[in-house]
């Protein structure tokens, strides 16, 4: 009998390998064909951009025109910029107006990076409400700044410029990354920031500087897998079928509208699932890295407090506690504040009025030059300071 069970066991050890040899061997196949399909696919698709360069166009397309998604390049440190060279010329357009972009990608006239010893150059980095959504270049509030500098003139200058280096979409980790691009190439006198309306804003579950860097716990890996090409064809035809049959342009994938609907009702009511993008304490590290980069290169730096339209009224806001954090910075460094939210609540009982229609950010020609008187008055008490400075140094 048991001889018998011995013989009837043993025929099974070779069935049981040879169902693991075709296993792993099946296995294998799979894998040298995937891995031909990634070669297959490096060869015809380009390298995929940041996926939070794919959320922006995303949400413009959602909130503009399809045409609208053709001002946006990739950037693969901060996300994406402006295209040069921009004018978009629809008139039932809402959000973008015009002259999107110059040459350089600056949304203000054209400039030479040559600059004369005798001009005032003033560069104001930003968001969206300084890249002047929903308004034409000449009403966004850095040009109104440069007419109120010109008309009131400034003895030290022959010419003045004021160079709009404002992204919509931007947080302040974005507008770090740009102040190191740009700062020495664009050579400011003054400098001015503005950032918080995007900063605690809920895209997903990671935050803008764990998309930079890769997933926490192996960022090689992750900075592997985003650039896969078959990643990328499969998140694509993902869209696809989640978004339904859609007309848009060649120069992005296939919008997901349902994320791109609910990351924009997430700036009113934040999905608790979801991060914000820059956490409190990362804001604070941002904006102290913002003043190290213009204190090493003795640049004054005026910091922009921006207000909602709720904010206007002296209602919450989700951005107070981010504008609590840009005045302790301020005291803390030295620095002067474009108090904008201050403005608005003083003239409040028309100011809520300038929010261009259906948004609670972004204000009309009369908005921003609100916006600019508070920044004339910070740039004339930074000039004030910096020459009883020299003249107590000569």
């Amino acid at each position: 009998m048991d001889g018998t069970q011995e013989m009837d066991v043993m025929p099974q050890r070779p069935r049981v390998r040879s169902i693991r040899f075709k296993f792993f061997a099946g296995l294998a196949v799979a894998v040298m064909a995937l891995l031909g399909l990634e070669g297959v696919l490096r060869l015809l698709l380009p390298e995929p951009a940041n996926s939070r360069f794919h959320q922006i166009n995303q949400i413009v397309v959602f909130l503009g025109t399809q045409e609208s998604d053709l001002m946006l390049d990739y950037d693969p440190e901060r996300f994406w910029k402006l295209k040069s060279g921009i004018v978009i010329d629809d008139p039932n357009n809402l959000f973008w107006q015009g002259t999107v972009s110059n040459s350089l990608g600056f949304r203000c006239a054209e400039f030479s990076l040559e600059r004369s010893p005798e001009s005032l150059r003033v560069v104001c980095f930003g968001d969206s409400s300084t890249f002047g959504i929903g308004s034409k270049v000449e009403d966004t509030w850095p040009s109104q700044l440069q007419s109120l500098i010109e008309n009131y003139g400034y003895s030290g200058a022959k010419k003045v410029e004021v160079i709009n280096a404002g992204v919509p979409g931007y947080s302040s980790h974005q507008g770090l990354q740009h102040m190191r691009q740009e700062l020495d190439r664009l050579q400011p006198d003054v400098v001015m920031a503005s950032y918080a309306n995007n900063d605690f804003w809920h895209w997903d579950q990671t935050t803008d500087a764990d998309h930079a860097s890769g997933f926490s716990g192996n960022k090689r890996l992750r900075r592997t897998f985003l650039k896969s090409r078959v990643v990328q064809v499969l998140a694509d035809m993902t869209d696809r079928f989640r978004s339904g049959p859609q007309t848009v342009s060649n120069s992005t994938p296939s919008p997901n509208q349902h994320w791109a609907q609910a990351a924009t009702l997430n700036y009113v009511s934040p999905i608790d699932e979801w991060t914000r993008r820059v956490p409190l304490d990362a804001f604070r590290d941002n904006v102290n890295q913002m003043a190290n980069l213009c204190e090493t290169r003795r640049l004054p730096l005026i910091l922009v407090k921006w207000p909602d339209q709720p904010q206007s009224l002296g209602r919450w806001s989700p951005r107070i506690e981010y504008q609590d954090v840009l005045d302790e910075v301020a005291v803390a460094r030295g620095l002067h504040v474009a108090d904008v939210v201050s403005v608005f609540q003083d003239n409040r009982s028309w100011a809520a009025h300038t929010y261009i229609p259906n948004d609670i950010v972004h204000v009309n020609r009369d908005g921003n030059r609100l916006a600019a008187s508070a920044a004339f008055q910070a740039l004339c008490e930074v000039i004030e300071r910096n020459e009883s400075s020299a003249e107590l140094t000569n």
